[in-house]
């Protein structure tokens, strides 16, 4: 079986799984992060066990969230975010490498809102300040490093929203119209500064020094 092959499958597979799981929890807020934290997490856990590459299979599971939570009739923003900040949590916790896997996950969380005609933009935002967030928590370099590589992920859109078929359908000049707004709406999220729990947690520090 090819690589393609596979990782169409695998995101057959998250999405079934995550459709299922919110048919039968619901889609309200806090069970839709638990269900998707358990299925990106399984899921990542059985990339490892089978010995696929985390930066490999972080796309399709990203990708079959999506797909798996607009099936559903869920929040997509929300779960897009969800999605990255596990993928990120569980890539620095086995010592991968976190920007290129993080790229991989909000590839696959893009590529889906394209395919299902979704807030690119919105969505696309929502996954990369979760990245950002999320790699702040292990240090500030970590998060300028996953910060500058999601910058490149703009590039990605209009490859992405080019793969569509009927190439001069009023469909796809639209899909492109979201793309480079998206586009816009990234940048500015992927140029702002990473705000780190130790910036915070220094920044409370002199304040209580200051007030003695």
């Amino acid at each position: 079986m090819t690589l393609t092959k596979i990782e169409d499958k695998m995101v057959v597979l998250v999405k079934a799984a995550v459709s299922s799981a919110l048919g039968a929890a619901g889609t309200v807020t806090v069970e839709l992060a638990h269900v998707v934290r358990d299925v990106v997490t399984g899921a990542m856990q059985a990339t490892e066990q089978v010995g696929a590459g985390l930066v490999t299979s972080a796309k399709s599971i990203a990708k079959g969230v999506v797909l798996g939570v607009d099936e559903a009739g869920g929040d997509i923003a929300k779960a897009a975010a969800e999605t990255v900040k596990t993928v990120v949590k569980h890539a620095t916790a086995v010592g991968a490498d976190v920007s290129s896997i993080a790229r991989r996950a909000v590839d696959g969380v893009v590529e889906a809102a394209v395919e299902t005609g979704q807030d690119v933009g919105r969505i696309a935002q929502a996954a990369i300040k979760s990245a950002i967030k999320a790699a702040g928590r292990v240090g500030s370099k970590s998060a300028r490093t996953v910060r500058d590589v999601l910058a490149g992920a703009v590039r990605g859109f209009d490859d992405v929203v080019g793969k569509a078929p009927d190439k001069r359908s009023i469909v796809r000049k639209r899909k492109i119209a979201v793309a480079k707004k998206a586009g816009a709406a990234v940048r500015k999220v992927a140029k702002a500064p990473a705000k780190t729990a130790s910036k915070a947690a220094v920044k409370r520090a002199a304040t209580k020094t200051a007030k003695r």
